[in-house]
């Protein structure tokens, strides 16, 4: 009888820690998703400023050719050309900027997305019913198993991480016109 209040006692610890692991897996899925929305606003933002960028960029290239019509372009004129330009290649550096932020932001969603995918994987996992719920092994497989979903989640990001970018030609360049 004792055995068997110890094995009950055993599985009943075994239960809740099964427990307490969805319970986790599923907080840090929300809180994955919560990071996801942060970074999806995130790019909005930037894809913004990069649009007034872009309005300002032009407006300044479109005074250059309207100074460039004048014929009478005098010193006062080479002076403003001149502070056009500085304007336009500050305009190209902060471009330049955005689209590595973008790429940036694109890297750290796409391994959001993918822990996301492995703790939904893992949650899925303490779906079924355990056959023998009195007993402590089915209990600790299933944790058991859950884990090795989150870890292998992470390996898979941090290999992600490590390996070479992929043929991606103009990586971080602006097309300007």
């Amino acid at each position: 009888m004792e055995r068997t209040e110890t094995g009950t006692t055993d599985a009943r610890d075994a239960a809740q820690a099964a427990d307490l692991l969805v319970t986790v897996a599923t907080t840090l899925n929300e809180r994955l998703a919560v990071t996801a929305g942060e970074l999806a606003r995130s790019q909005t933002l930037l894809r913004e400023a990069s649009n007034e960028l872009m309005t300002a960029f032009r407006g300044a290239a479109d005074r250059i050719v309207a100074a460039q019509r004048d014929e009478g372009a005098g010193p006062e004129k080479s002076a403003e050309y001149g502070l056009v330009l500085d304007h336009l290649y500050r305009a190209c550096q902060h471009l330049q900027s955005h689209d590595l932020v973008n790429q940036l932001i694109d890297a750290q969603k796409l391994r959001v997305d993918k822990m996301r995918e492995k703790l939904a994987q893992a949650i899925s996992l303490a779906a079924p019913p355990v056959v023998r719920p009195d007993q402590a092994e089915p209990w600790i497989e299933r944790s058991r198993a859950m884990l090795d979903c989150i870890v292998a989640g992470i390996q898979q990001i941090d290999q992600d991480a490590r390996a070479p970018l992929g043929e991606k030609h103009h990586a971080g360049s602006v097309d300007l016109f």
